[in-house]
């Protein structure tokens, strides 16, 4: 379990941080790998560079910044980590639900109130375990997890799969065979030489899917039928 704190306050951040400590000294079957943050912003910066977590700690005053536009921008980047949002002010709480927060939990945090929303959370991540796809080329054998997928691009039989931040793989196989190992509803077909992650996908418009990072990818099926297919995406996330 990978599990990120954030408080502008230090000594707030150290006492849950203690707490999360004392959950997982009483619960051995899992073993938590902890980072802390005292902004929004370097929390954001460190998922933007590929950091995953499974559990975020967010205060909704985080010193200039509002937590829940922090955690907007975490649904952007990540849409099934568990949020639990931790502060003195019940007064956001609605704000906190409408970006699928797990829990709102009003300090000073009690351990019992932490054990309840990590159980929560461990019951999340074992319902909905990761998928990985396995990837062979010349030199190595690679596990990649689809949701680090962003898309793939196939010329003359060689697949180029992009992961942003994580780098390319290049591979000989068949898009269609990919596809099919992929067997997953967040892939779009948009092309005959391209598939898409739609969890990465900003917009669709104008023939043109257009990837959160900025790339641009063409769109040969019907457009109608695509913006349907990622209406619908999106709509199964909420």
């Amino acid at each position: 379990m990978t599990i990120a704190l954030c408080d502008d306050e230090l000594p707030e951040l150290e006492y849950l941080r203690r707490l999360v400590v004392s959950y997982y000294n009483g619960n051995k079957q899992f073993s938590p790998t902890i980072s802390c943050y005292q902004s929004g912003d370097d929390l954001l910066l460190s998922m933007e560079k590929g950091q995953r977590f499974d559990v975020i700690f967010l205060d909704v005053f985080l010193g200039a910044s509002n937590g829940v536009a922090i955690a907007r921008k975490i649904r952007e980047l990540d849409k099934r980590c568990s949020i639990i949002f931790a502060t003195n002010s019940r007064e956001h709480a609605i704000e906190g639900y409408a970006v699928r927060a797990l829990q709102y939990l009003v300090k000073p945090v009690s351990p019992l109130a932490l054990s309840e929303a990590l159980d929560q959370a461990l019951e999340n991540s074992m319902a909905k375990p990761p998928r990985f796809v396995h990837i062979k080329t010349r030199q190595n054998m690679f596990s990649v997890l689809l949701s680090d997928i962003v898309f793939a691009e196939s010329d003359a039989r060689v697949i180029t799969l992009y992961r942003g931040d994580q780098g390319k793989i290049n591979f000989y196989e068949k898009l269609d065979n990919f596809e099919m190992q992929c067997n997953d509803k967040r892939f779009l077909r948009c092309h005959k030489s391209f598939l898409v992650n739609m969890e990465h996908v900003r917009l669709i418009a104008n023939n043109t899917i257009i990837i959160k990072s900025g790339e641009e990818i063409p769109i040969s099926i019907n457009i109608t039928r695509a913006k349907e297919l990622f209406a619908s995406y999106m709509a199964s996330m909420l």
